[in-house]
């Protein structure tokens, strides 16, 4: 690639990814990079974490799809929607290996040498999440507190982390589950402290509302 066209690196996408998404982000939304689904067997770069599960991946001019094709269906089984952010290099190979309703985001470099994204695919609702691996992102005493508190079941505290997860998909369904888990997400001490909008306004004074939620107790007993 010649100099005039210099690749574009995982830095680079990030940034304009999170510009893009700023603006747009709702007070009760938490945007974080990293985040680790199924027991953090794998991560995923940038999260949207609303009443809904918005997930982003980034491949630079730098990476290889190796890893992707390997984690694709991890994510399947957690977000409501995808988007991958990438480069023109990648786009073609994307097309054809992300199901349909992936999004595409594919950087363009400007003439003084910055990055914005275009959309190229448009993102569209995956409905076939699995609950367990949905549960798998809260920690063991969120969910004996959901078992307790909001199903009064009985729950030995002994109980397992896999027993816990278990018991939470047989007694609820998806979309409460997703309701409890978003909302307990949320409003988490340790993903407020990494959301993006917050890190950014951090210099300023200035701090995003806090997610206004009756499962608000359930993050502060974690």
């Amino acid at each position: 690639m010649s100099r005039h066209h210099p690749r574009v690196s995982e830095l680079e996408l990030r940034q304009a990814l999170a510009a893009w998404l700023l603006p747009g982000l709702a007070p009760d939304e938490l945007l974080v990079e990293e985040l680790g689904i199924e027991h953090g067997s794998t991560r995923v770069d940038v999260a949207k974490l609303g009443r809904r599960l918005d997930g982003f991946e980034i491949k630079s001019d730098f990476d290889t799809l190796d890893r992707l094709a390997r984690q694709m269906h991890a994510y399947h089984r957690v977000f409501d929607t995808l988007t991958i952010v990438t480069t023109p290099a990648f786009v073609p190979q994307v097309e054809r290996l992300l199901p349909a309703w992936w999004g595409i985001l594919q950087a363009a470099r400007g003439p003084n040498g910055e990055i914005s994204l275009q959309r190229v695919r448009p993102t569209a609702d995956h409905p076939r999440q699995e609950a367990e691996s949905i549960v798998s992102l809260l920690w063991r005493d969120e969910v004996l507190t959901i078992l307790r508190n909001q199903l009064g079941a009985r729950v030995s505290s002994s109980a397992n982390r896999a027993t816990l997860y278990r018991q939470l998909t047989e007694l609820s369904d998806l979309v409460t589950i997703k309701q409890w888990v978003t909302s307990i997400l949320r409003t988490r001490p340790s993903l407020r402290d990494r959301d993006l909008l917050r890190v950014k306004s951090a210099g300023s004074g200035d701090e995003p509302s806090a997610p206004d939620d009756g499962l608000r107790h359930l993050a502060a007993t974690s």
